[in-house]
Order: C-alpha cells, then sequence, then structure tokens
C-alpha cells in the first residue's frame, strides 16, 4: 500500500531487455539491443527504459504488422527483403510499404537499399528459347527458379513416298532399292504434306544472388 504523499512504487523493465512490441493487432517479441538498429524504436524504448514506465516492456507502434516483420527480420539478421515470386514477379506495393515504414522509423540502410531499388540487381532473370519438334519429350523436372513456357504451332512438311507404298521406305528414299526404282518408271519422286507439331520452349531461370540481399557493416 502506498501512503498518501509519498511516491508510487514501479516495476523496472525487465532486465535481460526483453521487449514487446504491439504492432497494430500482432505482438512481436525482441530485445532492446535488436532495436537499436532503429534510431525511432530505440529512442521510444530507451526513453522508458531507465525510468521503469513500462513495467511489462509493451510499447506500441500503429503500423501494418505484415510490413513490419521485414523491418524487425532486417534489424535481427541484416536481410533486406525479396518481395517476388514468379508468377507475378516483384510486389512494388509491399518494397513500397516497407521503404516507407523504414524511413519513417529511422532504418537508414534498409530504407536506402529499397529506395534505390537494388532487389532488382538480387534478382535477375535469364531467358533462352528452343523449338522442339513433335518427336521430342517435352516433360521436364526443374529446379523452382525454372519455368517453361510452352508455345505449340503446326506446320506441314514434304515426306517422301516409296512407289510401292512401303511404309519402311517412307521419307527415306535412300532405303528404295531397284524394285522401287521399277515400280517409280519415269516419274518423279512423290511426296506429300506431313503436319509437324513444333514447340517453342522458352526458359526462364530467375539467378538469386545472396551478397546482395544482405547487409554487411
Amino acid at each position: 500500500m502506498t501512503e498518501f504523499g509519498s511516491s508510487p512504487e514501479r516495476s523496472l523493465p525487465d532486465a535481460s531487455g526483453q521487449v514487446i512490441l504491439q504492432v497494430g493487432e500482432q505482438q512481436f517479441h525482441t530485445s532492446k539491443a535488436t532495436l537499436e538498429g532503429s534510431e525511432m524504436l530505440n529512442a521510444m524504448v530507451s526513453d522508458r527504459w531507465e525510468s521503469g514506465e513500462r513495467s511489462d516492456n509493451t510499447f506500441f507502434l500503429d503500423a501494418d504488422p505484415e510490413v513490419f516483420k521485414h523491418i524487425l527480420r532486417f534489424l535481427r539478421h541484416g536481410v533486406y527483403p525479396i518481395c517476388y515470386d514468379m508468377a507475378s514477379g516483384h510486389d512494388y506495393g509491399l518494397y513500397t510499404a516497407i521503404y516507407k515504414l523504414a524511413d519513417f522509423l529511422w532504418v537508414p540502410n534498409l530504407a536506402g537499399w529499397l529506395r534505390d531499388q537494388k532487389y532488382l540487381q538480387a534478382l535477375k532473370t535469364m531467358t533462352s528459347a528452343q523449338i522442339k519438334e513433335d518427336k521430342d519429350d517435352l516433360s521436364a523436372t526443374n529446379n523452382s527458379n525454372i519455368r517453361i513456357q510452352y508455345h505449340p504451332t503446326w506446320r506441314t512438311v514434304k515426306r517422301y513416298v516409296c512407289p510401292r507404298g512401303l511404309s519402311v521406305h517412307y521419307d527415306n528414299p535412300q532405303a528404295c532399292g531397284r524394285a522401287c526404282r521399277a515400280a517409280q518408271g519415269d516419274a518423279e519422286n512423290e511426296y506429300e504434306d506431313y503436319p509437324v507439331l513444333s514447340t517453342m520452349c522458352v526458359t526462364e531461370r530467375v539467378l538469386f544472388d545472396q551478397d546482395l540481399c544482405t547487409y554487411t557493416p
């Protein structure tokens, strides 16, 4: 019980340096040392740390938790965010949101990396194309950083027909002997139109530069 006129006792913050950040509707558990990478978060915590005004070590930040988690990952591990998938590419809206919050929280290295769009250099694509005919096998097992798009088209080719109609001589005039030539007589070689499926295979390979995604002081 506190006597009238005396100062109320206050519980000091956790000596281990544990901090709870209430960001929007989500809590993040971290440490005071981790938050030193953000001038604003460090100042917010330090101003009340020694005074003991926050007995439960909880601080509120009005921000999107899905955006803030990228800030906290950078503060913990020095890893820049890559918001990319092969179907839709880079998420520029999310990059912008992270940049705005990093700038607001005074995390200059992260804000500068995003402002300069370094993520475009961290991920690069290499594209190649190859035409495969109908007899080629199109099945393939690839790593997750490779995407192949198939563009099929039909075309017509001329193929040799044996004068005696032998299937084993089809499209192979050198296989015909005297009997075939005798059956042919003075006629010209016979050819027929044959449909062929040609497929343009466009391969896109994503190359990831891990060094560009890691902050080194």
